[in-house]
C-alpha cells in the first residue's frame, strides 16, 4: 500500500511538471526572425530569432565540401519601439548593445564589426519601413563612425545618422538617375547597378547620402544588402558620389580608375 502511495505521488509530480513545461512551451512565441543566406564557396547562413519570453537564438551554419559548422548563441534581450536592446551582456556574436529594425532588416549597432540581417518574420509593432517596390536596387546602412571613416574621412565626428521618408527616397532616386544621365558616356546603364547608401546629417545640418554603386553580380545577387562592398578598382563598375537632399543636388562623383 505504501509503495502504491509513493508511486502515485511521484506520478502526480511528474504530471504536474509535464503540464508546466507544456504550458511554458505554449506561451513562448517567435516574434521576429531574420536570415541571411550566403554562397561564397559553400553554403552559409546567419539566423536571428527573438521570442516572446525575451530570449533570442542566433544560429550560424557554415557548410562546404570539406567542412560543416554549426554555432548557436543564446541569451536574453528586450524590444522597445523599433529597437532590440541586449542589456548588460551585449549581443553574444559581435558585442552589439542594440539592434535596430528598419526597412525589413535588423542591423546590429555598437558591436566589434557590422552585422545586418534580412527579416523574414516580424510580429513586433515596428513602423520604420520604406516601400522599395520601385527601388529594389537600393540598400541602406546605418551610419557608424568607427566603421565608415574611410568614406567620410576626418568628418565622422561632425556627422549624425539619419533616415529617409518615402518622398526623400523618391527624390534620391531622381537625382541619382540624373547623375547617370549626365555622365552616360562614362557609365553603364542605371539598371545595371546596385546602390549602397549611408544617410547622415552633416556639419551644416543638411541631409546627405553617400552612395556606392556597383555593377550587379549574378553569382551573389543579394549579398550587397548585408554588408558594404570593399572594391579598390573596377572601373565604371565601381562609382561613388554624394547626394544632398537639402540642396537637391549631387557632387563628388568618383569613377574607380579615373583620374
Amino acid at each position: 500500500m505504501r509503495i502504491q502511495i509513493i508511486l502515485s505521488i511521484i506520478f502526480s509530480g511528474l504530471l504536474i511538471q509535464c503540464k508546466e513545461s507544456t504550458k511554458k512551451s505554449a506561451q513562448k512565441k517567435e516574434l521576429l526572425s531574420a536570415t541571411n543566406n550566403y554562397n561564397f564557396v559553400g553554403d552559409a547562413s546567419f539566423k536571428f530569432q527573438y521570442f516572446s519570453d525575451s530570449s533570442y537564438v542566433f544560429t550560424i551554419i557554415d557548410n562546404d565540401a570539406n567542412h560543416e559548422k554549426l554555432e548557436k548563441f543564446n541569451d536574453f534581450c528586450y524590444s522597445k519601439n523599433d529597437t532590440v536592446y541586449f542589456s548588460q551582456t551585449r549581443f553574444r556574436y559581435n558585442g552589439s548593445d542594440k539592434a535596430v529594425i528598419k526597412n525589413n532588416f535588423i542591423e546590429f549597432i555598437g558591436g566589434d564589426f557590422p552585422l545586418k540581417i534580412e527579416i523574414t518574420k516580424n510580429l513586433l509593432q515596428t513602423k520604420n519601413n520604406l516601400d522599395f517596390q520601385n527601388y529594389n536596387n537600393y540598400t541602406f546602412f546605418i551610419f557608424e563612425p568607427k566603421f565608415h571613416e574611410r568614406y567620410f574621412h576626418d568628418k565622422t565626428k561632425t556627422l549624425k545618422p539619419a533616415d529617409l521618408n518615402q518622398k526623400e527616397l523618391t527624390e534620391l532616386d531622381q537625382i541619382l538617375r540624373k547623375c547617370f544621365s549626365d555622365n552616360a558616356s562614362k557609365l553603364e546603364k542605371f539598371d545595371k547597378y546596385i546602390n549602397q547608401c549611408i544617410i547622415v546629417i552633416n556639419e551644416k545640418q543638411e541631409k546627405e547620402i553617400l552612395i556606392n554603386s556597383y555593377c550587379k553580380d549574378s553569382f551573389h545577387k543579394n549579398d550587397y544588402k548585408y554588408s558594404l562592398i570593399d572594391m579598390s578598382d573596377g572601373g565604371n563598375c565601381n562609382i561613388s558620389l554624394k547626394i544632398n537632399l537639402t540642396k537637391h543636388n549631387y557632387s563628388d562623383l568618383n569613377i574607380s580608375g579615373s583620374a
